[in-house]
C-alpha cells in the first residue's frame, strides 16, 4: 500500500534527525535517496550513529513512512584508520608475524558496527591524521577503495611506521631504538613495547648509549624496583608454601 506523501515526509525525517544526532550539514548528514530500479528507500550518513539507532529512532517519529527504509552508515578514512590502528594493536601477543592477520574494510566495520560516533582519543589523532595523509600520498584507491588501501598501508609498514610528531613513553623510546629480531617485529606491527627491565638491560648492554638513552632507562627505575619488590614477596610466599613443618626430635 503506498504510502502518502512519503517522499516528503522521509525528507522532513532524515532532516530531523540529522539534528537529534547532532550530525554536520553536508556530506555526512543523513541522506534519503531512492532507487528507482528497486524502488526502495534507504537513509545513507557517515560516521555517527549507528544502524540501530537510526532505525530506531526513524520508526518511532516515522513509523508508517519509515517501513521497509534500508539505512546505511558508511565510514570517513578517519575513522577506517582508527579502527585498523585499535584493531590491529589489540592482535594477539602470540602472533609474530608482520603481515597477519590481515585487516579489512569489513573488519572495521564489523568492530565499530554497535558503537556511535567512534572518535580517535589522546595520541591516537596523531597516529591516525599520519596513516591518512600517507595513505593519500601513497598512490591511486586502487581496487579496494580508499578504505582497502588505508588497510593495506598499515599491514604494510605496521603501526610504528606512523609515529611522527607521537610523543613516546621512555620504554617506548627505548624499544623503538633497541628491539631486535621479534620484538622488533612485534614493535613495528603493533607498538609491543619491550619490558621495563629488557630496556633498561639494552641501555646497560650498549657501550656507548646517547644521553637521552640513559636518561630514559634511569627513569624506568622506580618501576623496576616496584617490579623486583613484588617478585620477592611472590618469591617468599612461594617459598612459605613449600616449606615441610619440623616434626619434634627423637
Amino acid at each position: 500500500m503506498a504510502v502518502a506523501n512519503r517522499s516528503a515526509r522521509l525528507r522532513r525525517l532524515a532532516s530531523a534527525l540529522t539534528g537529534q544526532f547532532g550530525l554536520p550539514w553536508g556530506p555526512g548528514a543523513i541522506e534519503p535517496r531512492y532507487d528507482e530500479a528497486r524502488r526502495e528507500w534507504n537513509f545513507a550518513w557517515r560516521d555517527g550513529p549507528t544502524v540501530a539507532q537510526v532505525r530506531r529512532a526513524a520508526k518511532s517519529a516515522e513509523p508508517e513512512a519509515a517501513e521497509g527504509l534500508l539505512y546505511e552508515r558508511t565510514l570517513s578514512q578517519e575513522t577506517y584508520a582508527l579502527g585498523v590502528l585499535r584493531l590491529t594493536l589489540d592482535a594477539s601477543p602470540a602472533d609474530k608475524d608482520f603481515q597477519s592477520p590481515g585487516i579489512h574494510p569489513f573488519d572495521v566495520e564489523k568492530f565499530f558496527e554497535k558503537t556511535r560516533n567512534p572518535k580517535a582519543r589522546g595520541r591516537e589523532v596523531a597516529i591516525v591524521a599520519n596513516i591518512v595523509a600517507q595513505s593519500k600520498a601513497s598512490g591511486g584507491p586502487g581496487w579496494g577503495g580508499e578504505s582497502q588501501v588505508i588497510c593495506d598501508h598499515v599491514a604494510k609498514k605496521g603501526i610504528a611506521g606512523f609515529l611522527a610528531g607521537v610523543e613516546l613513553t621512555q620504554v617506548e623510546a627505548l624499544t623503538q631504538r633497541y628491539a631486535s629480531g621479534d620484538a622488533e617485529r612485534a614493535w613495528r606491527r603493533r607498538m609491543a613495547a619491550l619490558t621495563p627491565l629488557e630496556a633498561f638491560s639494552a641501555v646497560q648492554a650498549d657501550e656507548q648509549p646517547p644521553a637521552a638513552a640513559v636518561e630514559a632507562a634511569l627513569a624506568l627505575l622506580p618501576e623496576l624496583h616496584a617490579a623486583l619488590d613484588t617478585a620477592a614477596d611472590r618469591l617468599r610466599t612461594r617459598t612459605s608454601h613449600h616449606e615441610v613443618p619440623q616434626g619434634p626430635g627423637p
